[in-house]
């Protein structure tokens, strides 16, 4: 987290955290990644492009 906190220092940007349950850190050996949060995770990205690149008629 600290090597992205430190490009958005010298860029902008941004840093989102999906939850996923009571699991193990990331890069622990007993790390479970819960496959239900898929659809959060994707719904989250599809609504932030929208929003941001709304469709333009022609």
């Amino acid at each position: 987290m600290l090597a992205f906190r430190r490009s958005l220092e010298q860029r902008p940007g941004n840093i989102a955290l999906l939850g996923n349950g009571s699991t193990a850190g990331l890069h622990d050996s007993t790390y479970d990644f819960n496959d239900a949060a898929i659809p959060y995770g994707v719904a989250y990205w599809t609504r932030l492009i929208e929003a941001s690149m709304p469709l333009q008629n022609p």
